[in-house]
Parts: C-alpha cells; structure tokens; sequence
C-alpha cells in the first residue's frame, strides 16, 4: 500500500533561503550635501576675510552691499584722479617734458587700488556682539582688532548717507569712555545696525547701573 502523503499547509511559510539571512545588509546612503535638512537651522555667516588672518574667528561680516556703496561714492573721485592722469599726459604731448607725465602716476596710483582693493577691505570688516563686549576687526595690511567692554560705551547712534540709504545700509557710531574716542561699524543691514545700537544701549545701562 503505498503511504498517503499529506498536502502541504497554505498559511505555512517555507523557511527562508541560509543563503540570503546570511547575506549582510546594504547600508542606507548617506544623505545628500545638496539637499540639507530642511528643519536644521543655516549657519550663521562667517567673516570669509582669508586663513589666519587676525581677529576673523567668529566674526560676522557687513553687508556685501557696501562695496557696491562705496564704488558709487567713489565715482568723483575716480572722475578727478583720471582728469588728472589725461592732462599731464596732454601736457607731456605738447611740452615734450617728460617729467610732467609722472605726476599723473600718482591718481593713476589712487584709482587702480581703490577699484582694486575696495572688495577686500570690505570682506575684511567684521564685527562679534558677545556676552560683555563688542568686537570690531578691520583693515587687509594694517589689522586692527578692537573689544570694547559695553560698560564704557557711553552713546550709539546710526546715521546713513544718500548712497548707502540707496542700498538699504547704515552705520553704527559708538562713543567710548576713553578720551571721547569713537567707534565706527559701516555697511550694516538697517534692521541689523537697528538691533546693535538697542544691545549696546541696553546692556550699557545695565553695566552701569550694576556698578
């Protein structure tokens, strides 16, 4: 007699493949550089003055606007230094004096270094409001760095000229304790040189009225 063989359960699953368990698991890629999570938050900007250069650590920097104002500012005097490039040049043409001409290398000097130079000093700015002090770096060849305490910050104000007011910027004036010296931080945002002049007023009077 031949054995009857028993049909196989359809709600039994047939045992996984050694095989595949065995198999290590791909690793889920990393997510993408060009797509950041969208609930982190921007960092702050940075003042992109070089590597190494004094004082740029943590330093925020002015409105990239400020070049823009400054060239537009500049305009008269690039007109009066190239007027005077083009008359000594006229002048050595028809007098046949040599010397004359190297009178205009002097505004000729002028013009090319502040075309040349005016995007760096202005990447150079950068300023750092910190818990007790405000901090100011500037300058490409000659660095200065300053902290002033906001305790000897006795008055704040900003004020903004026809060009820098076409690009929507102003500048924070800030006189200190120290000999009536005075502070200046151009090229920032109106609603930024807004929210310095209240912090630097605020915590001043607080400064002050600790003591």
């Amino acid at each position: 007699m031949v054995p009857m063989s028993s049909a196989p359960d359809p709600t039994e699953r047939p045992d996984p493949d050694p095989a595949s368990t065995s198999r290590p698991r791909a690793p889920s890629p990393a997510p993408s550089p060009s797509h950041p999570d969208p609930a982190m938050p921007a960092p702050a900007p940075r003042l992109s003055d070089g590597p190494g250069r004094l004082g740029a650590e943590g330093m925020r920097p002015v409105s990239a606007r400020l070049i823009s104002s400054r060239y537009v500012a500049g305009i008269p005097g690039y007109v009066i230094g190239l007027a005077m490039v083009i008359a000594a040049i006229v002048l050595t043409a028809l007098t046949g004096w040599w010397w004359i001409a190297l009178i205009g290398i002097v505004p000729l000097v002028l013009v090319v270094q502040g075309l040349a130079l005016t995007p760096r000093r202005v990447r150079a700015l950068g300023y750092r409001d910190g818990a007790e002090e405000l901090t100011i770096a500037s300058g490409i060849l000659f660095r200065e760095v300053s902290t002033i305490p906001y305790g000897r910050i006795q008055s704040a104000k900003i004020d903004e000229g026809p060009v820098d007011r076409r690009y929507g910027l102003a500048k924070l004036t800030m006189s200190t304790a120290a000999a009536g010296s005075t502070v200046t931080l151009p090229g920032l945002p109106k609603e930024e040189a807004e929210r310095l002049r209240r912090l630097v007023t605020e915590r001043g009077i607080e400064k002050m009225a600790a003591l």
